[in-house]
């Protein structure tokens, strides 16, 4: 009896890894004369996992009776499907709902259960019995039963959809589940009226505050009520669609899908219930439609989070082709997205993803492969280049380089947001980090950044406060917590507030420690601060806004500030800057607090990452300009040495024997939008 289980971040099938990575053919929209021709495509393109939903609105073809045979249709058989895939030798990765979404209607669910939302008792009933009814059906094709099923998805993307059941969640006029999940989270009513500062006679006169009106704090705590109700709604759904299909008898690893943001699930506790979950990315074509560097960092945000809190961190739905209504906002996707979309997974540290769709159908096109499975060469080249890439380098193996680690409160990402300005100045700065999760465990990282806004539960600012305690440096810029979820008063890291903000024009700031300048269009200040003082130096203006203002905007000059302090704390220290983040704000602080990246882009709009294997280094370039560039890339000192190094370029596959500067500076070119691999080894 086969063992499937998760190790070293691949899928193992007894003694044989199996690396995640695959392609989504939908068997039941597709002529299963058909079936074998695609799958020979699929085999070329070097994959050996498919990836499929099974849909139950189609196969029940009466309520209450199924066909998985294809009695009643041939795009029915489903048993056929999964017996060519196993004779063609590929590996199953099966997602058989309820909810499968596949742009079919009802999202996969008949209409008698579509009118119930996921945990009505109506709603499991029917859910249930199909769950029961397909996993007969499939049972012998698990791995674990001489099958070729590895992995199992046990719903999809879960959503309580508060705009559309609202009234049934309890969420409009009437008494629901949002009601029992405040009576269990606070207990007692007058418990609820304290944290939200309100006067309810009982829970069933609580009404929700589901939409979050700008600057409103009165308001705000109940809203985060809202969002944590909607995490705790995914996670009951998870936990009963894992231990329904446990109990019949699935006994290979779980997957769960969540959409790219945390705002409706949260990632890292939904990997306490399955064993594998991971977000689904549909970016615009080159990343051009939706703020250009902006989505490109979102995506690494997304990877680099996943590869914080997975043990196998994976992108259950990566983009591959598009569904037609999504057309005019993504834009068509030439050869070179899907490289630059690749190589920035893997930058962040995914090791692995499921391309969705590698094979057109009725309502989705662009993909590499169509229906009748023939190949669209440019794509389908590219396909093929980045599956080689990733066997190549053994992905899964290769570890990210970093040394920085900035916080993640997955409720305030879940509401306001916060820390925009800082992560994007780590984007534009090209330092790469980790996420340090602050609904799990502590970082090891000997230096963090706070990344979050004014308010953090009282178990997040206590994590913080264990890591500074214990020898962490934690630093602030711009802001810091001072006021839990609900928006009452509480600075447990004891943070001293500014007695003033200095705003006019741009200041141009010397910090003293290597004499670095920079703007910022305000500025803390402090009389005095309970550590050592950081003290500032107005500087001359030397481009005016308005020439007729040329004497007024240097009356401040040699003016001095006191805008934040360094304090220690127990084994560490905590550090608080008060101005607003840059990227040149980013590279001094590091700078003075001797951090040095392992890889830094001196050139515009190029981001790196270094992730190491056993024997080598590998440098991942992505070029967010429109335009082919000669890269420089600073490497650090800890990487090279002044000897001749090997550097392969694993995308053209072929060696150059290269000088890198004493300093470690690289230079090699780029294309515009798109990716580079290089390996780096001693000579």
């Amino acid at each position: 009896m086969t063992t499937v289980k998760i190790e070293e971040r691949k899928i193992w099938a007894d003694d044989t890894a199996i690396p995640l990575i695959s392609g989504e053919v939908h068997y039941w929209r597709l002529d299963p004369h058909s079936w074998r021709d695609i799958l020979n495509r699929v085999r070329e393109m070097g994959l050996n996992i498919v990836a499929t939903y099974v849909c139950w609105d189609f196969h029940e073809i009466a309520p209450g009776e199924y066909d998985f045979h294809g009695k009643t249709d041939p795009r029915r058989n489903l048993l056929a499907f999964l017996e060519l895939l196993k004779e063609e030798g590929f590996w199953i990765i099966l997602r058989p709902g309820p909810y499968i979404y596949s742009e079919w209607s009802n999202n996969g669910v008949p209409d008698n259960a579509a009118q119930y939302h996921r945990l009505h008792p109506k709603f499991l009933t029917l859910a249930e019995h199909y769950m029961q009814a397909v996993y007969q059906a499939v049972e012998a094709h698990l791995a674990t039963r001489g099958g070729r099923i590895i992995v199992w998805q046990s719903d999809n993307e879960i959503d309580p959809w508060a705009h559309l059941y609202t009234e049934q969640l309890g969420l409009g006029t009437q008494v629901g589940l949002f009601h029992e999940y405040l009576q269990a989270k606070y207990a007692s009513i007058e418990a609820l009226n304290q944290a939200w500062n309100s006067q309810f006679s009982d829970f069933a006169a609580v009404r929700a505050v589901s939409n979050m009106l700008p600057n409103d704090s009165i308001l705000m705590g109940r809203y985060n009520d809202f969002r944590s109700f909607l995490h705790w709604y995914v996670e009951k759904v998870a936990t009963w669609g894992v231990e329904t299909y446990r109990t019949l008898g699935v006994d290979v690893p779980f997957l769960l899908n969540t959409y790219s943001g945390v705002g409706t699930q949260h990632w890292s506790n939904l990997e306490q219930i399955a064993d594998i979950v991971g977000p689904d990315i549909y970016p615009s074509r080159e990343f051009l439609h939706r703020g250009g560097s902006k989505e490109h960092r979102t995506v690494l945000e997304a990877s680099r989070y996943t590869d914080a809190y997975s043990r196998l961190p994976y992108i259950p739905e990566y983009q591959a082709g598009i569904w037609h209504d999504w057309l005019e906002d993504v834009g068509f996707l030439p050869p070179n997205h899907y490289r630059l979309l690749c190589i920035s997974a893997m930058m962040g540290g995914v090791v692995g993803w499921n391309w969705y769709m590698l094979v057109n159908r009725d309502n989705w096109y662009q993909s590499p492969i169509n229906e009748w499975g023939r190949t669209r060469p440019e794509l389908f080249d590219v396909f093929k280049q980045m599956t080689h890439l990733f066997n190549d380098i053994d992905a899964p193996s290769l570890k990210r380089l970093s040394n920085i680690a900035l916080t993640f409160d997955p409720l305030q990402r879940a509401t306001e947001r916060p820390g925009q300005d800082l992560l994007q100045s780590f984007y534009d700065a090209d330092i790469d980090y980790d996420f340090w999760d602050l609904s799990r465990d502590v970082t090891d990282h000997p230096i963090a950044f706070y990344a979050g806004g004014h308010w953090l539960s009282a178990d997040g600012q206590q994590k913080m406060l264990d890591y500074v305690e214990n020898g962490g440096h934690l630093i602030f810029v711009g802001d810091y917590p001072r006021m839990d979820e609900h928006l009452q008063a509480l600075n447990m890291l004891n943070i001293q507030a500014p007695d003033g903000i200095v705003s006019a024009a741009p200041f141009e700031i010397p910090l003293e420690s290597n004499n670095s300048y920079f703007a910022s269009q305000w500025l803390y200040n402090y009389q005095t601060t309970a550590g050592t003082p950081i003290i500032v130096k107005r500087l001359p203006v030397e481009k005016f806004g308005s020439e007729e203002l040329g004497l007024q905007f240097n009356l401040q000059t040699g003016s001095e500030y006191t805008i934040g302090y360094t304090e220690k704390r127990g084994k560490g220290k905590i550090t608080v800057y008060g101005l607003k983040p840059s990227s040149a704000v980013i590279l001094a602080l590091l700078k003075q607090n001797d951090i040095s990246p392992p890889s830094q882009s001196l050139t515009s709009d190029i981001t790196s990452a270094v992730l190491q294997s056993d024997d080598a280094y590998y440098l991942m370039l992505a070029n967010l300009g429109n335009e082919s560039k000669v890269a420089q890339i600073q490497l650090s000192q800890e990487l090279i040495d002044e000897s001749k190094l090997e550097l392969y370029n694993c995308l053209a596959q072929k060696s150059e024997i290269t000088n890198i500067s004493s300093s470690g500076l690289l230079t090699t070119p780029i294309d515009r939008k798109d990716g580079a691999v290089y390996r780096i080894r001693l000579k």
